[in-house]
């Protein structure tokens, strides 16, 4: 079986392939499924299944995923505001996505598969595909605390290190408590389970490259076991799934 293709930016990524095993899971991210082929079975967290060849998927929303055939994982921070664009889509938890670049991503998924063009290409059109909704709600206040949004731009900013709850209160003169308080009331989750998932995602293209104590490691998680149970929570597959793949 071909290897899933992997990319992660600092707030958002993407995979092209196929993800067997797929267990009922929610995470932080805001999901987008595009079939290239079959359809795509989607089973909600109250058992009820949907068959389409395009989902939309807010955070925090229990799903599981089931596709024979090669298709498009798209996944993006709600906090970034190519995320913001994408939640205002729809007022439902998980749609239909429909979207004047859906044919033109499927196309250039489907011409690398086809071998048309190297993932380096993919990468790059995936990225102007994006682009103007990257910077569409740039200016825009997510949260009602100013602190809170500022907190999470700072963490962006820094995407590739661990920010402690120390630094993150200190900077914006709170104290731990009550930035704790003021993250998850803004945001929905708490600060660890959105730590946990900024160094989990950004470990999907390393754990292509070496084992998976190595990786846990790297990321800062105590061992392979914490790190393929935070995985397996986040992404409802676990990280030796990937590396089968």
């Amino acid at each position: 079986m071909k290897r899933n293709k992997i990319y992660f930016d600092n707030n958002w990524g993407f995979s092209i392939g196929k993800f067997e095993e797929n267990l009922p899971h929610k995470h932080y991210a805001i999901q987008i499924n595009i079939s290239l082929d079959s359809e795509l079975i989607l089973t909600k967290g109250n058992n009820e299944i949907s068959k389409l060849k395009n989902f939309l998927i807010k955070s925090n929303v229990t799903h599981q995923l089931t596709c024979k055939t090669e298709h498009l994982l798209l996944l993006f921070y709600p906090t970034s505001s190519i995320g913001y664009y994408l939640d205002q889509l729809s007022d439902n938890d998980i749609t239909e996505f429909k979207h004047p670049i859906l044919k033109q991503l499927k196309i250039c998924c489907i011409n690398f598969l086809n071998g048309k063009i190297d993932f380096r290409n993919v990468v790059s059109e995936i990225s102007r595909l994006l682009e103007p909704f990257t910077y569409k709600h740039e200016m825009e206040e997510f949260y009602k605390d100013h602190r809170i949004t500022d907190a999470i731009k700072y963490l962006e900013v820094n995407f590739n290190r661990v920010i402690s709850l120390k630094e993150i209160a200190e900077i914006h003169f709170l104290s731990e408590s009550r930035f704790l308080h003021l993250f998850k009331e803004n945001t929905g989750i708490t600060f660890r389970k959105f730590q946990q998932w900024n160094k989990v995602s950004k470990s999907f293209s390393t754990l292509l490259k070496q084992n998976l104590t190595e990786t846990a490691h790297q990321f800062g998680f105590t061992d392979s076991s914490h790190y393929s149970k935070v995985f397996k929570e986040t992404f409802g597959f676990t990280p030796k799934s990937i590396q089968k793949s």
